[in-house]
């Protein structure tokens, strides 16, 4: 099958979306489809990662010896750049999607599976999720009612936000007026977005969640990563540790993060990824944890990390699915987060952390850091139950999935 992949960024440093794409990319040629991926850009002029080792706000030499991060390139799969002026317009996301379709007229592909809202093609996969949704979090996520009056005010007025809006609305359309034939979500919180905010029929949204595009560690692999990390930061073996990983650190809720930390006796925190740090570093300090939250800039060997914490918290105030929990479980993390939370379902129906109602439960999220008392057998024989059970979200198992959307909307569009 000729497939059209539709991404702004092919580039699997950018962010989940973007790593995502390229690992489907190489999944789709590994089974002999013809893959065409269709974007902006495939580079960056600048490594933002590099950069942000250089200035971490924490030891950045040994943030940037945990792991680089490199642009993945994939064999079998043919680029094709669409230029337009800079995505973050509202005028380059119009200009890029009417690139794809002029893409799509000439070349004829046998379905367009898009992760852009720029262009929704056969199947529409948004990955960041629902954008009026975020919007909305984006508002109710401000500290104070002035805060928030203002942060709706300068979404009424970017034309980007008004853009993404626009879009969605159009993808969310009959297919016959150009809107996609049918949408992936990734979790059951973005299919109830749909459904409630753009009246999709239910026979449009498809719920598929995204893979576990790597293999669960062994144990013996998870105690020499524990080890390594433990040295490398100095922590005692006895101290214990929760984990925090995304680079939008407001959104993500890491100042809720921190005040959770800070209502415990002698929890730590490490921050993983990149963000202006200043006011989260000063918040810590006068909560009078500072010694107790480092940050080591990003990383991609979160193998270590997950090893080495004792619970992922994560207080996000929306997050579409959230493959850093799923990451977590098979390293035994029991997982504290948000309703908020794509996957937070599938945290609760493991039994494996607890889901709060709002980043803001900061005296819920310390009783549950609190209450967590798990020795390193039981935390193994935790990792090898959620690898079990969370086997549906393997690469096989997932690409078999797609692989029937994929059949069911070819055979749609004969009809």
């Amino acid at each position: 099958m000729k497939i059209g992949l539709v991404i702004e960024h092919f580039d699997s440093a950018r962010g989940g979306a973007e790593h995502f794409a390229v690992w489907l990319a190489g999944q789709l040629v590994a089974r002999g489809h013809d893959v065409h991926v269709v974007c902006h850009d495939s580079h960056r002029r600048r490594d933002r990662y590099q950069a942000a080792h250089r200035g971490a706000s924490h030891d950045a030499v040994k943030s940037a010896t945990a792991g680089g991060i490199k642009t993945a390139s994939v064999a079998g799969v043919t680029i094709h750049p669409i230029r337009a002026v800079k995505l973050s317009t509202g005028i380059g996301f119009r200009q890029f999607g009417r690139g794809v379709r002029q893409w799509r007229h000439r070349h004829k592909p046998d379905l367009v599976h898009s992760i852009s809202v720029a262009y929704p093609g056969d199947i529409y996969h948004p990955q960041p999720g629902v954008y009026m949704r975020m919007q909305n979090q984006a508002v109710y996520l401000r500290d104070h009612s002035a805060a928030a009056n203002f942060k709706r005010l300068t979404l009424g007025l970017s034309s980007k936000q008004r853009t993404l809006l626009t879009l969605e609305r159009a993808a969310c359309a009959p297919a016959e007026r150009g809107g996609a034939g049918t949408i992936i979500c990734i979790s059951t919180m973005v299919r109830r977005d749909f459904a409630d905010l753009y009246q999709v029929p239910p026979h449009r949204l498809v719920k598929l969640e995204n893979p576990m595009m790597y293999a669960p560690p062994s144990p013996a692999q998870m105690q020499r990563d524990r080890d390594w990390f433990k040295a490398m930061y100095r922590l005692p073996t006895s101290d214990r540790v929760a984990v925090f990983a995304g680079h939008d650190f407001r959104r993500k809720g890491l100042a809720w993060a921190i005040r959770a930390v800070a209502a415990t006796a002698d929890w730590h925190l490490v921050v993983v990824g990149m963000g202006k740090v200043r006011r989260y570093l000063e918040l810590a300090e006068a909560l009078g944890i500072g010694p107790r939250v480092k940050f080591i800039g990003p990383t991609r060997a979160m193998g270590q990390i997950y090893a080495a914490g004792d619970a992922l918290l994560f207080p996000t105030f929306y997050d579409s699915f959230g493959l850093v929990a799923l990451e977590a479980m098979v390293h035994g993390l029991d997982v504290i987060s948000t309703r908020f939370l794509g996957a937070a379902d599938l945290v609760e129906s493991l039994g494996m952390g607890v889901i709060v109602d709002s980043p803001r439960c900061v005296a819920d999220m310390a009783a549950a850091l609190e209450a967590l008392r798990t020795d390193w057998h039981t935390r193994l024989e935790k990792a090898a139950e959620a690898a079990r059970r969370l086997a549906g979200l393997g690469p096989d198992a997932y690409m078999d999935r797609l692989e029937r959307i994929y059949r069911d909307m070819a055979e749609a569009k004969k009809h």
